[in-house]
């Protein structure tokens, strides 16, 4: 982006909180996960670096200057790892910040992501929230992609909700995905921007070769009033994930943006020991 901030860069900047989501215990990993979280596991494709350093040097080469990052199961082990990135780096001593699940990450991953609302250092109404799964590991062309669609619509994002999703071909959502599970997207046309009607989790199985999907990217964006909504709506139902209350306040007929990015852009998810051993055969390609 060079050294001269354009306006929007410097507004995004200022505004954006990144939050990246490390609590959940990775139960299909147990194997590996009882005594190391998810986001820690040490990847052979990233040169044997935890997803979450991955993750957080691409936020820091994108220029992020806020990202919290919440802990829960084996909190201490996230704790001791980011201290030594800190030391390491001394640069993101400014940038990253802590926050406790304690035992709410185990009520689903809506929760652990609402417990940033209990600090108000970290929830503020001049605050954007990009939340990002952190066991998931993403190109840096995609991270980059959204980055600049934020920065290119700040007046957008400082009020509409946002989702991510890539429109891809059956074949070829097949051979980039490892679960047999995905979120699908389905959308109307609107004036401006593509509007979401429906998130829905789709087994492979049923998607034919040729059939075109739009595939979540598990990437989301809240403005602070739209968290303030999902607190309350909290309080009347009963939900566990970001999808479920997304779907919930749809039919109560808010407007969700549906943002597209580029299909030859990746993410991995990491559910199982088998996603480790294909994300090792893609590297070796």
């Amino acid at each position: 982006m060079g050294t001269q901030l354009s306006q929007q860069n410097k507004d995004l900047k200022n505004s954006l909180f990144i939050v990246i989501l490390c609590a959940g215990e990775g139960v299909r990993l147990k194997e590996i996960t009882h005594k190391i979280p998810k986001p820690l596991i040490k990847i052979k494709a990233l040169d044997k670096k935890p997803i979450l350093h991955y993750t957080i040097n691409l936020l820091n080469k994108l220029s992020a200057i806020r990202i919290a990052i919440v802990k829960g199961y084996l909190a201490n082990k996230i704790d001791d790892f980011i201290d030594i990135l800190k030391r390491e780096n001394t640069d993101l001593k400014e940038i990253l910040f802590m926050v406790d699940a304690k035992d709410e990450y185990k009520l689903g991953p809506l929760y652990s992501f609402l417990s940033i609302t209990k600090n108000k250092q970290l929830f503020q109404s001049k605050y954007i929230y990009l939340i990002i799964p952190g066991d998931t590991i993403f190109q840096y062309q995609l991270l980059n992609e959204i980055f600049s669609f934020m920065e290119e619509n700040f007046k957008v994002i400082q009020k509409h909700p946002l989702i991510f999703f890539r429109k891809i071909e059956g074949n070829l959502l097949k051979q980039k995905n490892q679960s047999n599970i995905i979120s699908v997207a389905y959308i109307e046309k609107g004036d401006l921007q593509n509007i979401l009607k429906r998130i829905k989790q789709v087994n492979l199985s049923k998607i034919s070769n040729t059939e075109y999907v739009n595939q979540i990217i598990p990437i989301f964006l809240f403005p602070y009033q739209f968290i303030q909504e999902i607190i309350k709506i909290e309080q009347k139902i009963s939900v566990k994930t970001i999808r479920e209350v997304i779907n919930y306040m749809i039919k109560q007929g808010k407007g969700i943006f549906a943002i597209e990015i580029d299909s030859d852009y990746n993410f991995y998810d990491i559910d199982n020991k088998l996603d480790l051993i294909e994300l090792e055969k893609l590297r070796e390609k």
